[in-house]
């Protein structure tokens, strides 16, 4: 017997069911009202005997694993962890280096735990800095509750000191980012003191670490910090306030995303629950395909500055992969939505009611922007909107806002067609907040839309080694002239340091050792974590920009097949398209 058959054995599926939504009893069935769907009679029902559910109103349904991978927006392997915890089954390490990491992070995760208790313990006997939330910020006592706000002492050791008494050790501490340690000695020093404590948990409600900002000003302290990468930690996919928006999420099939863990509070306390923030980085892919499992309806609302609208663009660029709806709230006469919501609540749940689709929004700011009766003004206008547009995934709605910009600047879509195909200026997605270009010589003037991509990719590859992980997804036959001899020697010498690999490639040797000394400039801050996940994310760009070219040619070739009367070719052809549609 596996160990899921196990955890089936002794769960029964109508208790895992109901620790979620109420069940009642129907013949030899349960039923209940939909946890995905708004609705007055109840649709969802449960077999105990099956061990399977099924929600007529979504059209869903499953096993026990299934809807718990639904209810919590988490992956198989998250929810078999969960139910073997349920169930009390010890899972099988998948080797002994997997053993002792498990033993090391859940002991993380008991120290993180501890000390967020012991943070909002501390908050509470704590007038002043009780008062800034309450006073300060309007916060209402549940809200502080339940989002588990705190504050850290302002002493160099009270953290340390009470967790050294509940046994963890200074290691521990460390790891968990809680304390840090000075060079050549011993003794430890608490990371967060004197701040107001905002704990983050992961998809399974585990506190995975904090951010946390000064209660009183000092010109030489940050005024937010953050926890830095951890064995649990990974700043590219934690949602703050995540935990405590599921459920409302799931209600209202809808989940906005905000600037900061503030604009998070003032929406929760002023009855806006279905709010997150990324935390502490730039809106990120796993960010993003983590919001996807709980709901395809995402509204963003950064702040309404330059540095707000560049957060849209790279969010939309992202969101082009990812099977969701991005709509854009903006709004005026406030800094930020926290500011908003406590002014003005009416005019808050306005500027929700008039989110613009994604691609539209952007199209309104370049109206705002730039003067299309001028060369200079339509070139800005496109430059601006053509990176949106390429992240579409629907050929039919590139196509639309083609023929929009077509319209708006005067100017021919084949045109524009071809700047999407080819020479198109788009800025790459990283996990780093921004990347910061190096003047550096490249082979040739003028990079297409994929050679980009492989050069991030290379960039990655060549200076961080677990993220040649993804050597495997590449489409090498599809890889530049320029760059295939590159990916190659990457993949047949995955250990291979970078200058071991210029020296292989002797007429490339200057180009590789640049790459190489643009990923670590660019990539050097990144954890292995998020250094591998971005060269994924590259990769599957990179193949999906091949999908389509092929796609496109097919489609041109089926056309002069069927203009010459040559049936079978067509047919062929046909087929093959056929075959590239169940590719995606």
């Amino acid at each position: 017997m596996n160990e899921v058959e196990e955890i089936k054995n002794r769960l029964d599926i109508v208790d895992v069911v109901s620790g979620y939504i109420p069940l009642k009893q129907a013949g030899s069935n349960w039923k209940g009202l939909s946890p995905f769907k708004t609705e007055k009679t109840a649709s969802f029902m449960v077999s105990s005997d099956k061990g399977i559910w099924h929600d007529f109103s979504s059209s869903q349904g499953g096993d026990m694993f299934s809807f718990v991978m639904l209810m919590e927006g988490i992956e198989f392997r998250e929810a078999l962890e969960m139910l073997a915890k349920k169930a009390g089954v010890e899972l099988k390490p998948r080797s002994r280096e997997d053993q002792k990491k498990g033993q090391s992070k859940s002991r993380i995760y008991e120290a993180l735990e501890q000390a967020m208790k012991y943070y909002h313990l501390v908050l509470s006997k704590t007038p002043e800095a009780l008062s800034y939330f309450r006073d300060t910020r309007s916060l209402k006592p549940e809200t502080i509750k339940r989002y588990r706000l705190g504050y850290s002492q302002d002493s160099w050791e009270s953290l340390s000191t009470y967790l050294s008494q509940k046994g963890f050790t200074t290691k521990e501490l460390l790891d968990a980012g809680l304390a840090r340690q000075k060079t050549g000695r011993d003794s430890i020093y608490d990371l967060f003191r004197g701040r107001m404590m905002f704990p983050v948990f992961d998809t399974q409600a585990r506190v995975v670490g904090f951010s946390a900002r000064i209660l009183k000003y000092e010109p030489d302290s940050a005024k937010y910090i953050n926890t830095p990468e951890s064995p649990v930690y990974h700043k590219g996919s934690v949602i703050y306030g995540l935990t405590q928006a599921k459920e409302s999420v799931r209600k209202v099939d809808e989940v906005i995303v905000v600037e900061g863990n503030m604009d998070v509070l003032a929406l929760a306390n002023a009855g806006y629950p279905n709010v997150v923030a990324a935390s502490g980085t730039a809106l990120t892919f796993e960010q993003l395909k983590i919001l996807a499992r709980l709901s395809k309806n995402i509204k963003l609302c950064f702040d309404q500055d330059d540095a707000g609208i560049k957060a849209t663009q790279r969010a939309l660029e992202i969101a082009g992969d990812i099977d969701v709806k991005i709509m854009v709230i903006s709004y005026e006469n406030a800094k930020d939505p926290d500011e908003l919501v406590t002014k003005d609540p009416k005019a808050w749940q306005e500027a929700v009611k008039s989110a613009q689709y994604a691609p539209d929004y952007i199209f309104s700011r370049a109206k705002q922007g730039f003067d299309t009766t001028s060369a200079s003004g339509k070139k800005g206008f496109a430059s601006f909107v053509l990176p949106t547009i390429a992240g579409l995934s629907d050929e039919i709605e590139k196509n639309h806002y083609i023929k929009k910009l077509a319209q708006t600047i005067d100017v021919p879509e084949l045109t524009l067609h071809k700047k999407l195909d080819s020479g198109l200026e788009r800025k790459p997605v990283t996990v780093a907040a921004a990347r910061t270009e190096l003047a550096t010589q490249e082979p040739k003037a003028q990079l297409t839309r994929a050679e980009k991509i492989e050069v991030i990719a290379l960039e990655l590859m060549l200076s961080c080694k677990p993220a040649r992980d993804v050597t495997g997804d590449v489409d090498y036959q599809n890889i530049s002239v320029m760059h295939r001899a590159i990916f190659e020697a990457v993949r047949d010498y995955p250990k291979a340091e970078a200058v071991e690999i210029a020296k292989l490639l002797p007429e490339q040797s200057d180009y590789v050792k640049i790459l190489s000394l643009r990923g670590e400039h660019v990539y050097s801050a990144e954890s292995d974590h998020d250094a591998r996940l971005e060269a994924f994310t590259q990769i599957h760009r990179l193949n999906k920009i091949v999908r389509e070219k092929n796609k496109r040619q097919l489609t041109r070739n089926i056309s002069e097949a069927e203009e010459a009367g040559d049936t079978a070719l067509a047919k062929k052809l046909l087929k093959t398209y056929q075959a590239l549609l169940n590719e995606e």
